[in-house]
């Protein structure tokens, strides 16, 4: 298992000479170069003479074919890929080809693997199926840490020594005083909440694996002043679990929900806000929610699972079960 000094390691092992022709898929998106996680990812290599960076949509992968049937020396860099439904069989298999076209002409791939299944799956032979056939046929794997390789090893069907560890990149923090980042929320968002509070922060889409619904129910049995602030849009297909979140929410007055997308320039207020940021994750390898938190320095509440269970310094405060969970929460 190796650890990488920097990013572009990886792909000087695979030798993409220089210029390296790299496509990510899906593509960075530059309009948030806060918050991007590929813009944060490649930000060292955007502008190098040693690597020409090129996003590609859905349609794109044509493009990486092209480039490789012509021009060679390229590398294909997939993050995310699934299977979200019956019709979207056609799209994924459709990328699948794309891949193994541009592997066969002698093309290179690397592929993140973020998580061992894609989160809240749906069609989940479909997605098991295609993510063994993709680690098989990628050149090299990529991972967050150390501590998942074995788990995923055996899942995917393929060896360690494919697998190459690079952490999660840091977010830029925006630090502004915890007073006007609450006055800030409550002028935008329509809300009262009270600089005396002590604000529990669950940050990021709204979706199953977060167990949002579990933290509801251990805050109605909390006091006023203590409350748990969740924000972020609903996820396709997450409607049900919404409208569960918001009846129980409604129970209570230190719940308070903001179900919507947060531009760029406010995720500031609900860090500088909050008091903890607490993760509920059923079962993920990793997280981006985390290091967001952790670049503003904030106590965080978190699960033993994946690559979580490395992280260790007194900002952390990890549980194992929903029970532990419902301890570290009354004693704070």
């Amino acid at each position: 298992m190796q650890k990488l000094s920097a990013l572009r390691d990886i792909y000087e092992e695979i030798d993409c000479k220089k210029p390296c022709k790299l496509f990510t898929a899906p593509p960075i998106r530059f309009a948030y170069k806060k918050s991007d996680y590929l813009y944060l990812l490649y930000k060292n290599l955007i502008g190098s003479s040693d690597f020409n960076l090129s996003g590609i949509s859905t349609l794109g992968h044509i493009k990486c074919l092209g480039w490789q049937l012509f021009k060679k020396n390229s590398v294909l860099h997939y993050h995310w890929i699934e299977c979200t439904g019956f019709f979207s069989i056609f799209v994924y298999i459709y990328k699948l080809l794309c891949i193994q076209i541009f592997s066969f002409l002698g093309g290179k791939v690397i592929w993140s693997v973020h998580n061992k299944m894609p989160l809240d799956c749906r069609m989940e032979w479909v997605n098991y199926k295609g993510r063994r056939w993709l680690a098989k046929k990628a050149d090299l794997l990529l991972i967050e840490c150390e501590t998942v390789a074995v788990d995923l090893s055996s899942f995917l069907g393929v060896s360690e020594s494919k697998m190459r560890v690079w952490p999660h990149p840091g977010y830029p923090p925006q630090l502004m005083p915890r007073a006007a980042a609450i006055e800030a929320i409550n002028h935008r968002y329509n809300t009262s909440i009270k600089v005396q509070d002590r604000l529990f922060l669950m940050f990021g889409h709204i979706s199953a694996y977060k167990q949002i619904d579990r933290v509801c129910k251990i805050f109605l049995e909390e006091p006023i002043q203590k409350k748990l602030i969740i924000v972020g849009p609903v996820k396709k297909g997450q409607m049900k679990l919404y409208k569960h979140i918001r009846k129980i929410s409604k129970k209570s007055s230190n719940i308070i929900l903001i179900p919507q997308f947060i531009k760029e320039e406010c995720v500031p207020e609900f860090m500088n806000a909050a008091d903890y940021v607490l993760f509920n994750y059923k079962d993920v390898l990793s997280s981006g929610g985390v290091p967001l938190a952790q670049s503003y320095n904030k106590p965080i509440i978190l699960p033993l699972k994946g690559c979580l269970r490395e992280l260790d310094d007194d900002n952390l405060r990890h549980f194992k079960t929903q029970e532990e969970l419902k301890e570290v929460i009354k004693n704070l």
